[in-house]
């Protein structure tokens, strides 16, 4: 019997230390996620200050923990702000400690006299996360169809609020717009918010949807910073239907922006660096950028030039992804309507190439993987932009 008890003793005990350290792991998985939660959320939060990152996280650290009736009392993140002075990356550190109450071990005495007892276990966690500077050039489409779908109006709030989810000090931004041409709004600039937002505000809707010249001066615009290893470089293209104007640099004539006719007209000419006519004589047909098909300038012919139109948008879409940016794509419409030459209004595929999407048809497994997010009406583009803004933001921060 003495034995027996003995035994019983040193199971209740071993029992017992299992429980209540299963206990302690369990809150400090609990514990591990909401640091990790928060860290995250303070980063992806910067643009807005540091009180407000710190808010967000904290809000993000009590989601994520929730209420352990074993804790002795909640626990309180603490969340720290330095910059890497040589990279200018600001880095966020969360870290948090809980002290929980015990069931078994707490009848163990303490080992040492006046040593601590077992009433109560403490467990830890910390995570750290670096927010990396991002150059950004924001691509809008200002076409005409623009102000009858609502586009007009709801575009420029969701690029505003779009803009606020980065950083005027860290990051560096430029606004290019394109229809029948293609400009440079605001230039490749720090800070960029007040600017981006102003020249939203005061865009034009009229004319074609040149979709390749937009992408080539979001190129040059990403030019003009080095790239390093602290930077992370995205293009974001918004568009709300298909390309149907496209550059031909070598006409007799000089430099054209040639656009698919209406019914049975001639191409539409515009000069490429305003957007106004400009006559020109044309020849019947040029060779495609893809340099196998052939172009037939005729305004009865718009299956050529649409696809044309589309192929030159993807070659600088891939020249940008060739120099390590990062192109996501935004859409305004329904996929399933279609309107020129029997293709979609706007067109999943074209997108999904131009955003090198791992299930489009010419995904590039050596270029950047993209996305794309299509909103079926303008009151979406606001969410839209959010979660595009989100899929940067995440992007950026690790």
């Amino acid at each position: 019997m003495l034995l027996f008890v003995l035994f019983m003793v040193v199971l209740f005990l071993f029992a017992g230390l299992g429980i209540d350290l299963g206990f302690a792991y369990v809150t400090k998985a609990r514990l591990s996620k909401a640091v990790d939660s928060a860290c995250l959320a303070a980063v992806r939060n910067i643009g807005a200050g540091t009180v407000s990152a710190s808010a967000v996280a904290t809000n993000a650290f009590f989601a994520n923990y929730g209420v352990s009736g074993r804790d002795v009392l909640p626990p309180t993140p603490t969340i720290t702000f330095t910059t890497d002075v040589a990279n200018n990356n600001i880095a966020v550190e969360v870290q948090a400690k809980v002290t929980i109450n015990t069931f078994f071990i707490r009848a163990l005495p303490s080992l040492v006299p006046g040593g601590p007892s077992w009433k109560t276990l403490t467990v830890g966690s910390d995570a750290m996360a670096q927010r990396q500077a991002l150059v950004l050039t924001l691509v809008l489409d200002r076409s005409s169809s623009m102000k009858s779908n609502g586009g007009n109006t709801g575009l420029p709030p969701a690029v505003t609020d779009f803009m606020n989810q980065f950083d005027d000090q860290l990051d560096r931004a430029a606004m290019v717009s394109f229809a029948s041409a293609a400009s440079t709004d605001v230039a490749m600039e720090q800070p960029f918010k007040d600017d981006i937002t102003n020249a939203a505000n005061a865009l034009v809707f009229n004319g074609s949807t040149c979709s390749e010249r937009g992408l080539t001066n979001a190129l040059v615009q990403q030019g003009t910073v080095v790239l390093n290893d602290n930077l992370i470089k995205a293009i974001v293209f918004f568009t709300d239907g298909m390309a149907n104007t496209f550059y031909y640099p070598s006409f007799g004539c000089g430099p054209r922006n040639v656009g698919i006719g209406a019914g049975d007209a001639n191409p539409f000419i515009y000069d490429p660096a305003t957007g106004n006519g400009a006559s020109c004589s044309l020849p019947s047909t040029i060779p495609s950028i893809d340099g196998v098909d052939t172009v037939n300038l005729s305004g009865v012919d718009c299956v050529s030039m649409h696809l044309e139109a589309e192929r030159r948008a993807g070659v600088i879409a891939s020249q940008a992804r060739s120099l390590s940016n990062i192109v996501y794509c935004v859409g305004l419409g329904d996929p399933n309507k279609f309107s020129e030459c029997g293709f979609p209004t706007l067109n999943p595929t074209f997108l999904k190439e131009l955003a090198n999407t791992t299930d489009s048809d010419t995904f590039n497994s050596n270029q950047p993987v993209g996305d794309f997010l299509i909103a079926t009406n303008s009151a979406q583009l606001g969410e839209v932009f959010e979660a595009i803004a989100s899929k940067i933001l995440y992007r950026i921060s690790k």
